[in-house]
C-alpha cells in the first residue's frame, strides 16, 4: 500500500462568516483508510491502530486551504496538528464547506492533500439564530468503553471495530429528539485524536446527530505507560474539555448549552467549573450514573452548590429519565428556535 499525505481528522464549523478548523496532517497508508461500511478483519483493524499510534513527526510547517477564490495559510505544530480561524467573505452552505474546501501542501496550490472518506463532512454551518446547543461526552456517555478501567478499555479499543462497539441504550433516540427540537451538537471527549475514525464511524452507524468531534491531543503508544505513572490531579485532567467548551460558549454567547456526561471520570466537576464560569449560558447538566451510586454524596454536593445559580444538575440511570427531564427544561427556558425547521 502506498503512503499519502492526508488530513485525519478534519472538523470545524462556520458561524457568522468565521470558519473554525481543527485537524492533523498525517503520512499514512491510504489502503488502511478505506473504511468500508461493514465489519473488517482483526488484523487490519489492529494494523490501522498501530500506525495511528506510531506516527513520525511532521516536518511540514504550513498547509493552505482554498474555498472558491479565498486562500488561507494554516500553521502546523511538530505533530502536524492545527487549530485555526478564518474570516470568510460570503456565506457558504454545509455542502459547499464540505465539498469546495480544498487543502494543499504548497502555496502555489499544486500539491493537493488527500481527504479520506472518514474526514469528509466534518464541517458544519451553525446559524446565528440557533438558541440551543448540546455538548456531549462520548466515553461511557453514549459509547460503552469502560473508560475508568485501563485493563477493560484497552481490549475494547484494540479488539472491537467501530461497527461492533455498544451504544449506551437509547442515547441516540434521546439525542435525535433534541435535534428535532432544534439543538446543535458538539462532542467533546478526553479520548485521543488517534481514535477519531472509530468514534466518528460509531456515531454515524448508530445515527447520532452530526456535529464536530473534539478529541484530546494525539498520543503515541509510549504515552500510555508514562500517563499511568503521571496521572494529573483535579481539573488538570479536564483542561482539554474546559478549553474546548469555553471556546464554544464564547463563540455562541446568546445560546443555552446542555452539558451531558457520566460519573465515571471528571465530567461532574468539569461541568460544575464551566457552569460557575458561564452561569448565564448553561441550561442544565445531565450525568449518567456509571458508579452504581458510589458517588452519590459527591454528586449531591455539586447539585447543592449549583442551586444558587439556578442551574439544574441531574443524575440519570435510564435515558428515558433524561428525555422526560430535558423536555421540561426545554419548555421552561423557551429554547424553541422560530427559524428552525426539523
Amino acid at each position: 500500500m502506498s503512503k499519502s499525505t492526508v488530513l485525519l481528522p478534519l472538523i470545524g464549523f462556520e458561524h457568522k462568516n468565521i470558519l473554525s478548523l481543527e485537524g492533523q496532517l498525517l503520512i499514512f497508508k491510504t489502503g488502511l483508510l478505506d473504511l468500508s461500511q461493514k465489519p473488517e478483519g482483526f488484523r487490519r483493524h489492529v494494523s490501522r491502530l498501530w500506525k495511528l499510534y506510531n506516527q513520525n513527526p511532521i516536518t511540514q510547517a504550513h498547509i493552505y486551504a482554498k474555498i472558491e477564490e479565498e486562500v488561507f495559510e494554516i500553521d502546523l505544530d511538530e505533530n502536524g496538528y492545527f487549530r485555526s480561524e478564518f474570516t470568510l467573505t460570503k456565506n457558504y452552505t454545509d455542502k459547499e464547506l464540505n465539498t469546495s474546501l480544498k487543502f494543499y501542501l504548497d502555496k502555489a496550490l499544486t500539491q493537493k492533500i488527500k481527504l479520506p472518506s472518514i474526514s469528509k463532512g466534518g464541517i458544519k454551518r451553525i446559524s446565528e439564530h440557533r438558541k440551543y446547543m448540546v455538548i456531549s461526552d462520548i466515553d461511557d456517555t453514549v459509547l460503552i468503553t469502560h473508560a475508568t478501567s485501563f485493563l477493560k478499555r484497552i481490549p475494547q479499543t484494540i479488539v472491537k471495530h467501530a461497527f461492533k462497539r455498544k451504544e449506551v441504550k437509547a442515547m441516540s433516540k434521546f439525542y435525535n429528539e433534541m435535534k428535532a427540537q432544534g439543538a446543535s451538537f458538539f462532542y467533546v471527549s478526553n479520548s485521543e485524536m488517534n481514535l477519531f475514525w472509530v468514534i466518528k464511524l460509531f456515531l454515524s452507524t448508530r445515527e447520532f446527530p452530526k456535529g464536530p468531534i473534539y478529541l484530546r491531543y494525539h498520543k503515541n503508544w509510549k504515552d500510555f505507560i508514562s500517563n499511568r505513572k503521571n496521572i494529573g490531579l483535579g481539573l488538570q485532567k479536564s483542561q482539554h474539555k474546559i478549553d474546548r467548551i469555553s471556546y464554544l460558549i464564547d463563540k455562541f454567547p446568546k445560546s443555552k448549552f446542555l452539558l451531558i456526561g457520566d460519573s465515571g471520570q471528571r465530567d461532574p466537576y468539569t461541568y460544575k467549573f464551566i457552569a460557575e464560569k458561564f452561569p448565564d449560558n448553561i441550561s442544565g447538566i445531565m450525568i449518567r450514573d456509571v458508579s452504581s451510586g458510589k458517588k452519590d454524596v459527591e454528586m449531591l454536593k455539586i447539585k447543592k452548590e449549583l442551586m444558587p445559580l439556578d442551574i439544574p444538575f441531574h443524575i440519570f440511570h435510564d435515558p428515558k429519565e433524561a428525555i422526560r427531564l430535558e423536555r421540561r427544561w426545554y419548555n421552561k427556558l423557551n429554547l424553541k428556535d422560530e427559524n428552525f425547521l426539523a
